[in-house]
C-alpha cells in the first residue's frame, strides 16, 4: 500500500534529512508513533492538528488504523518516502509534503503588549468546557466531592512558584513547577503539557534569559526521564523552541475563540492544559521583567 505525507513541520522535516532507520514505538487510534535516534515522529491521520513531530498522512483515522501496524517492525526514511516493513507487505509513506509549517516560535512583536494576549487566553479558557487543569483556571465547579489529588498537588505546585517567584528564589522556583512533570494520566499528562505552555510564554515574552527560565529550563532538561516517552518527546521540543502550529500562531494575537478552537483540537485536554500554562507564565511575567 502506498499513502503520501501532506503536511509537517520544519522541525520533523529536518529531522528527517538525518534519519536513516528506526522502528515502530507505539500505535494509536489516529497515529503511529516511530522511534529513530531517540527521537519520536508521528504519522497521523488526515487533518490531525500540527504538532513539532507530526507527519500528516492522507489516510483516514480507520484506513490507519486498517494497517496492522505493531511495535517493534522496522522503519527506513530516506528523503522520498517512510517505509514501514512487515513480514507481510511493507507499507510506503510518500514524503510529498505540500505544507511545511516553521516550527520554531518566535516573541511577540515589539509592539504587542502581553496583556492583550493574555486576555484573550484567559477568555478562551473562560468558554472551555475541558477538564484537566483548565478547571484551575476557569470560574466553574470542579469535581464532585471537591478537587482532585492531581489538580491539589497542580495548584499547589503553583502557587508556591509564584510565591518564590516573588522573592526571587529562582532555583527552588524552578524546581517546584518541574515537580509538575509526570503529573496526570494519559498520553501527555496534565502537568506536561501545562509546562510545554509555560515554556512557549517564556519565549512570546522574550524572557529566555532571565534567571528563572534559565533554572527551569534546566531542571525540565534533568527531568525527562519522569514522564513517558511520548510526552517526554514534547517537553524536549519545546525545550528547543520547537511548538504546535496552534502555539506558533499565538504572536499573531488571534481572537479568543479562534485560539480556543484550535487548542481544543489537541488531545483531550493537552491542549487547554497547555493554554494554562501559557497563561500562568503571560500572568508571571509583569513581575520577572
Amino acid at each position: 500500500m502506498i499513502s503520501m505525507i501532506t503536511d509537517t513541520s520544519s522541525y520533523a522535516d529536518d529531522f528527517l534529512c538525518h534519519c536513516f532507520s528506526g522502528t515502530v514505538h507505539s500505535v494509536y487510534n489516529k497515529t503511529i508513533n516511530i522511534q529513530a535516534s531517540g527521537q519520536l515522529l508521528a504519522l497521523q491521520s488526515a487533518s490531525s492538528p500540527l504538532s513539532p513531530v507530526s507527519l500528516i498522512t492522507d489516510l483516514t483515522a480507520g484506513m490507519l488504523k486498517s494497517l496492522h501496524i505493531e511495535p517493534g517492525q522496522a522503519v527506513r526514511f530516506s528523503r522520498e518516502s517512510i517505509e514501514i516493513l512487515s513480514s507481510g507487505k511493507s507499507v510506503l509513506f510518500r514524503y510529498i509534503p505540500g505544507h511545511i509549517y516553521p516550527s520554531g516560535l518566535s516573541a511577540l512583536s515589539a509592539g504587542s503588549s502581553p496583556d492583550v494576549l493574555k486576555s484573550r487566553v484567559q477568555m478562551a479558557l473562560g468558554k472551555s468546557a475541558a477538564d484537566g487543569f483548565c478547571l484551575l483556571f476557569s470560574s466553574r465547579p470542579g469535581m464532585a466531592g471537591g478537587e482532585s489529588l492531581v489538580l491539589s498537588a497542580a495548584r499547589e505546585h503553583m502557587s508556591r512558584c509564584r510565591l518564590l517567584l516573588w522573592k526571587q528564589g529562582y532555583m527552588e522556583a524552578a524546581r517546584t513547577l518541574s515537580q509538575l512533570i509526570g503529573l496526570g494520566i494519559g498520553l501527555t499528562p496534565s502537568g506536561d503539557d501545562f509546562l510545554c505552555g509555560v515554556l512557549a510564554s517564556i519565549t512570546l515574552c522574550r524572557l529566555s534569559d532571565h534567571p528563572f527560565a534559565r533554572c527551569l529550563i534546566a531542571e525540565l532538561e534533568s527531568h525527562l526521564s519522569d514522564t513517558n516517552d511520548i510526552s517526554a518527546t514534547f517537553l524536549r521540543c519545546a525545550l528547543q523552541n520547537q511548538f504546535s502550529l496552534a502555539i506558533c500562531r499565538l504572536p499573531d494575537l488571534p481572537p479568543a475563540d479562534e485560539i480556543l478552537q484550535s487548542f481544543e483540537a489537541v488531545g483531550h485536554s493537552s491542549g487547554t492544559d497547555t493554554l494554562c500554562g501559557i497563561l500562568y507564565a503571560l500572568d508571571l511575567a509583569g513581575f520577572l521583567k
